[in-house]
């Protein structure tokens, strides 16, 4: 009888998966031609139409990464981080056939109008370490890019960001230097701040840090940084409120949800650090995060 309840449950399991497998394989299909006219309209410089249209094809397919990570992607270039998921992505670019014809079109645009500095951006951004993590590739067409525009501040943020992640601090530096002295953004802040600290100029850093969230306190990923720093710098009572502004920011934030659950254990909140915990299980148990967070739980008896 036990074999048979088994083998039950793994037959439900396999048309469960089956279904979701389905499923989201409908949503790719029904998403790819509204996907296509997208990449046009970047073609165009329309990002804000473009984000538009992109977040009504997050709202028809909720479960669909690749049209969450097109939305995020306008929303980044137009600067606005309210309207930035961060959520992780949960996918390889390389396995996702959405995200690759989004690739091919951009690049065949860019083939036609190989000056053209919206596609530029666009193709840089679709080999972001935000997706698949080809650093190189981005760079290459960001640099591109600075060719057209040496004082777009956009594409000064992007490489900026680029090199820092490549571990190139001082270049990083100046770029975000000429970037923030075209505009001031919350981004530029953040990133330099960051390479700042790389640097070990941990004042530099701070000032930028706070600068990013003076700027625009709606930018999670600026509050994120602010409070990390805060609490390598052991400085419990300013990295609390940081960090909890972070993730009432981007609830699907989980870095910023393993950090505060640090903060609140290092400050005897052990009841809060364990609701961190099982958000990161809750919000993806399956990454290696989410398999620390359930070893942590374990260990704290949640």
């Amino acid at each position: 009888m036990a074999n048979r309840v088994d083998m039950a449950l793994f037959i439900l399991g396999l048309l469960y998966l089956g279904t979701t497998q389905a499923l989201h394989a409908q949503e790719e299909k029904g998403a790819l031609d509204p996907l296509k006219a997208s990449v046009e309209m970047i073609r165009r410089g329309e990002w804000e139409s473009m984000f538009k249209t992109a977040r009504e094809l997050v709202g028809h397919y909720p479960n669909n990464a690749s049209v969450q990570y097109v939305a995020d992607l306008a929303a980044d270039v137009l600067g606005d981080h309210t309207r930035v998921s961060l959520t992780k992505y949960d996918f390889p670019f390389s396995d996702n056939q959405a995200m690759k014809n989004v690739q091919s079109w951009a690049r065949d645009l860019l083939v036609n109008d190989p000056e053209n500095l919206n596609l530029l951006i666009l193709n840089g951004m679709l080999h972001s370490p935000k997706g698949d993590g080809y650093i190189d590739k981005f760079v290459e067409y960001l640099e591109q890019a600075r060719t057209i525009d040496a004082k777009n501040n956009f594409v000064l943020e992007a490489l900026g960001s680029a090199y820092g992640a490549q571990g190139n601090y001082n270049l990083a530096v100046e770029l975000l230097n000429k970037a923030i002295e075209i505009k001031s953004t919350s981004t530029a802040n953040t990133n330099i701040g960051g390479a700042f600290l790389k640097q070990g100029k941990t004042v530099e850093a701070e000032k930028h840090l706070k600068k990013a969230v003076e700027i625009d306190n709606r930018d999670a990923a600026a509050w994120f940084n602010l409070g990390s720093y805060y609490a390598e710098q052991n400085l419990v009572s300013e990295a609390k409120p940081a960090l909890e502004k972070a993730v009432e920011l981007a609830p699907k934030n989980i870095e910023a949800r393993w950090n505060l659950g640090g903060i609140y254990f290092n400050s005897g909140q052990q009841s809060e650090a364990v609701g961190q915990l099982k958000e990161i299980i809750r919000i993806a148990p399956n990454s290696p995060m989410g398999q620390q967070a359930k070893q942590m739980l374990s260990q704290l008896g949640g």
